[in-house]
């Protein structure tokens, strides 16, 4: 494969349009007058800001049509950089084998991803038509999953033989170690490839020449195996500092290796995931999809809040009695419910974003649910106070009985908030259910239906 051009060995802008700050309808105008006056300065371009160039245009023909004239060794990182639904509706667009020319410039593992985003069809006529030792490289990885380790890993690295002394090891990356990007480890393995041990490329630097490699290697470096989540890959990384990390089969065969910039793309994606989940949109809800599509993903959510909206409803009307004879009760039950609502979404957040980070287990749960819960009979007793005392002088006509009606059911609420935002969590969690999936919508009929209850079934007991 081809050893992508660095952005050191670029030839350097010669003015601020040509560095980046070319924008769309610049572009396109350039594209009109002197089409090889465009190419050259997109090839002056950076993939990201190519990618930004091509997000600033006003619709696909546009893309397209600057598309044609960026680079090929250029092209397959900048379209990774768009977002992934009109990644795919562009890829549909370009002929397999400008595909196939951009896939030749780009690492394996970056190649995996492009050709993951077409139609299998086009895929296996772009494998088909590369060089024998590319196809070798991206067939295995195409049979992983994304969202794995065998889809994050690059078969690009530097392995050495156990019984190798440093000379050696030294002398061979020189001739061979150029063609590898973003190189911070050398692999070391026995006859069978079997991951033996792995030497920091500084170590390897410093050391005396006849010493073997297996007395520097680190036999305790951590790992990833092919088939394990992404985001337990990203928590690797997180605990052990490492700036890449060898990949081995179930055999313990080393067969890649996954860098730093790809897990920062992966924490990215978790924490929008979850972010979206938690408000109850799709994790592929972006802005570049058709309407139809982004409409057809809410609403199915939005339906679902709608039933559970309907069982708050139902809880009122069973006190519509009530209400029709105190009519501050209409005013104030709302704060009652947004109270416990808010309380439960910090409860939440902090939970779910604790056991996505591996922070919050099932084993931990119990200190952790006693922290949230007291928390919650903490603050819900000192606003329960407040309201009372608000709502005492606010309706007068029924005194300091409504004051403690509204202050009690605040903080029975704020007590269930904090017990439900923290157990629906976790008990998701032991279904191996995606926590921020659903927990949002059941903490919402849980702090509506326990505080409508509350409130309006205590005011039935002490004010009629």
């Amino acid at each position: 494969m081809r050893e992508p051009q660095r952005d050191n060995e670029r030839p350097q802008a010669d003015s601020p349009l040509e560095s980046g700050g070319m924008n769309p309808k610049q572009a396109l105008e350039i594209l009109q007058r002197d089409p090889a006056l465009l190419g050259r300065r997109l090839a002056d371009m950076h993939n990201a800001d190519l990618a930004e160039l091509l997000l600033g245009c006003a619709n696909d023909e546009e893309r397209l049509a600057l598309i044609a004239h960026i680079p090929d060794e250029l092209l397959g990182e900048a379209l990774l950089e768009l977002p992934e639904a009109m990644q795919e509706e562009l890829l549909a667009r370009i002929h397999p084998d400008d595909i196939g020319d951009a896939v030749e410039h780009m690492d394996s593992d970056d190649a995996t991803d492009l050709l993951q985003a077409v139609d299998k069809e086009v895929a296996d006529a772009v494998i088909e038509g590369l060089e024998p030792e590319e196809r070798r490289e991206i067939e295995p990885l195409m049979a992983h999953d994304e969202e794995s380790a065998g889809g994050l890993m690059q078969v690009e690295l530097f392995k050495v033989r156990s019984d190798w002394k440093v000379e050696k090891v030294l002398e061979v990356l020189r001739r061979f170690g150029r063609e590898i990007e973003n190189l911070n480890y050398v692999y070391v393995v026995d006859d069978e490839d079997v991951l033996v041990g792995v030497l920091p490329l500084h170590t390897l630097l410093f050391a005396e020449p006849d010493v073997p490699v297996m007395e520097l290697a680190r036999s305790d470096f951590p790992y990833a195996t092919s088939g394990q989540d992404q985001e337990e890959v990203a928590h690797i990384f997180e605990k052990y500092d490492v700036l890449a990390l060898p990949v081995v089969d179930e055999n313990h065969v080393l067969v890649g290796r996954i860098t730093a910039d790809d897990i920062l793309d992966v924490v990215q994606e978790e924490a929008t995931e979850d972010m979206y989940r938690l408000a109850a949109l799709s994790d592929a809800d972006d802005l570049a999809e058709p309407v139809t599509t982004t409409a057809r993903r809410r609403g199915v959510w939005l339906g679902v809040n709608l039933l559970t909206a309907i069982a708050a409803s139902v809880v009122i009307s069973m006190f519509e009695a009530t209400i029709s004879q105190i009519v501050a009760l209409a005013v104030l039950m709302p704060i009652v419910a947004s109270m416990g609502g808010i309380a439960g979404t910090q409860t939440l957040t902090v939970i779910v974003r604790g056991i996505a980070l591996g922070r919050v287990t099932f084993a931990n749960a119990r200190r952790t649910l006693i922290k949230e819960v007291s928390v919650s009979l903490v603050t819900g007793a000192l606003f329960a106070l407040t309201m009372a005392l608000l709502a005492s002088f606010w309706f007068p006509e029924w005194g300091f009985r409504l004051g403690l009606i509204i202050g009690a059911a605040m903080l029975i609420n704020l007590f269930a908030a904090g017990l439900a935002g923290a157990l629906i969590p976790l008990t998701l969690q032991r279904l191996n259910i995606d926590p921020a999936l659903a927990s949002g919508t059941i903490l919402t009929t849980v702090t509506d239906v326990v505080g409508f209850f509350s409130f309006l079934g205590l005011a039935t007991l002490f004010l009629l």
